[in-house]
């Protein structure tokens, strides 16, 4: 670089020169300017090698597009350095450290880039941190480099179980993550390494390593919605919802009109019990798809949102307004799969995904009828689920439980031993309950009974409402304590529901604790006022006293 200005000074001195030369051909009378002098013009040693090395740096930029031609260009202008005896001690070299180790570098990147030479790009870089630690460019293209490497090194050995192949596959990945901070730390803005920093943390079990990388993409390309919807979908892997939901609600403030994003919110906001931003959300959907033949899928999504957060508000007839909509929506769809001709048919796998999406929202609305106890709604639900399979357990449980509100024994039991025939094999908790509840609602088979419910708690130990069905078969068995201690959990694990409060009463009755009993039943009627049941059974309590 010391000879950098004398070299420009001289050339400047001979482009001048030759322009006067020039101008004084074009007339005769121009008088000489200055007088010429014996000066030596010509380049001293270091200039001359200076001139090489910057004409070996021009070429070699020059001839980017042409790789091969660069490589040559870039070896000419290395070996002219590195033949300076002074060239390892740099601080009197021909360039500056930085300057070295640029070239290096670049060396390094058309290795890597365009050349495929891995071990000798690593070379070249490795170098070009050695004279400048600090080097940015250098360190980041050691990490691409060291990526590659890992990379290549699980391909080839997927299969291996040797001790060495994964002991050196686990030092290049840590030479990765190493490589990746360090240009992090010498520039902490630097999306891509940010970028690979958090890609390779998601992909390779280190989660909190990615959450923070992708918290600092966030910061430094602030209105790029895929890095927020990495994030979001990190924390959302760690069960950390309510990070996930800011995140999402920054996707959709970037991307408003990102419908399938809108709809995950929905859902985020259904699990983080936020049943009115839910709302909101969902119908933000539905006012941007209505009508939408291309937003039909989104549309059905958010009607089947919405009517899960209006069952949560016990909004009955929202909830089947929503689910019956998006019933309509999807037999539609089905219709027109049916009905389209031979090329346009969906495939098969479209077609089947399409009868569980309908299947699932048919029995979503016939346990919306059990809830708000409309049973023969439900059994009129259950039934078209059945007329596609008949073997359907949850749909066998569910009509069961259907007939059983509407005290239709035969068709109950019916129902309920077909679901538990068909799962012999595996559990069915639901059905078991079910069918030892009917049982002991009916006064009948209560050995039986006990026996069906037990079952049902091996797979759910602390259901409020199998403990309540136990613990009234006992009682109808004359075992008290038994009904009682049962009856006492259940209580614990389902507070406030009458009925169970109503057993629980009963039970105490039974056992000659009035007192127990009034509390016990008055609680129940603070709960339902209405309940013709509960208040004549308070009425007798109260008289007898």
């Amino acid at each position: 670089m010391k000879y950098l200005s004398i070299l420009t000074t001289v050339v400047l001195i001979i482009t001048c020169l030759s322009l006067g030369t020039s101008l004084q051909a074009q007339t005769a009378e121009t008088p000489e300017l200055l007088s010429l002098t014996d000066v030596d013009t010509g380049l001293n040693a270091g200039m001359t090698r200076t001139a090489r090395i910057y004409t070996h740096l021009m070429w070699a930029t020059y001839c980017k597009r042409k790789p091969h031609k660069s490589k040559l260009a870039y070896d000419a202008l290395i070996a002219e350095l590195e033949s300076d005896e002074s060239f390892t001690t740099a601080e009197n070299g021909t360039l500056s450290p930085q300057a070295t180790s640029f070239i290096y570098a670049e060396r390094a990147t058309l290795r890597f880039s365009k050349l495929q030479d891995i071990k000798g790009a690593e070379e070249d870089a490795e170098k070009a941190i050695e004279f400048n630690p600090k080097s940015v460019n250098a360190t980041w293209i050691l990490a691409k480099i060291i990526t590659t490497r890992f990379f290549s090194e699980v391909e080839r050995n997927r299969n291996s179980e040797r001790a060495e192949d994964l002991e050196r596959a686990e030092d290049l990945k840590e030479r990765m993550f190493s490589t990746l901070k360090r240009v992090i730390e010498l520039n902490p803005d630097h999306d891509e390494a940010h970028f690979y920093l958090g890609s390779m943390g998601r992909d390779l079990g280190q989660p909190e390593l990615a959450i923070d990388a992708f918290k600092a993409l966030t910061r430094i390309i602030p209105y790029d919605p895929r890095y927020h919807t990495e994030l979001a979908k990190l924390y959302e892997r760690q069960g950390k919802l309510h990070e996930a939901v800011q995140s999402y609600e920054r996707v959709v403030t970037i991307l408003p009109q990102q419908m399938n994003t809108r709809n995950h919110l929905g859902q985020l906001y259904l699990q983080t019990g936020d049943y009115p931003a839910a709302i909101k959300t969902f119908l933000a959907v539905l006012a941007a798809t209505e009508g939408s033949k291309n937003g039909i899928p989104n549309e059905i999504e958010a009607h089947l949102g919405i009517s899960l957060a209006y069952q949560a508000q016990n909004n009955f007839e929202k909830a089947e307004h929503h689910i019956t909509r998006a019933i309509v929506l999807l037999e539609a769809r089905a219709l027109s799969m049916r009905s389209g001709t031979r090329s346009s048919r969906s495939r098969r796998t479209d077609r089947v995904k399409l009868a569980e999406s309908l299947r699932d929202a048919r029995y979503t609305l016939a346990q919306i009828y059990l809830r708000f106890n409309s049973p023969q709604k439900a059994v009129q639900t259950f039934v078209k689920i059945l007329a596609t399979d008949a073997n359907d357990v949850q749909a066998l449980t569910g009509i069961g439980i259907a007939y059983q509100m509407i005290d239709d024994v035969p068709q109950a039991e019916t129902y309920l031993r077909k679901a538990i025939d068909l799962s012999a094999n595996g559990e069915l908790p639901d059905a078991y309950n079910a069918l030892g509840y009917l049982y002991a609602e009916q006064g009948i088979k209560l050995d039986e009974a006990a026996a069906l419910v037990r079952r049902a708690l091996k797979s759910v130990p602390t259901s409020g409402a199998y403990l309540d069905s136990l613990g009234l078969i006992y009682l109808k068995q004359g075992k008290l304590d038994a009904a009682i201690e049962n009856l006492e959990q259940a209580i614990k694990y389902l507070p406030d529901t009458p009925e169970i409060l109503l057993h629980l009463g009963d039970a105490y009755l039974e056992k000659g604790w009035k007192d127990k009993a009034l509390k016990t039943l008055e609680d129940a009627v603070r709960l339902e006022p209405d309940n013709a049941e509960l208040l004549q059974k308070l009425d007798d309590i109260k008289s007898s006293k």
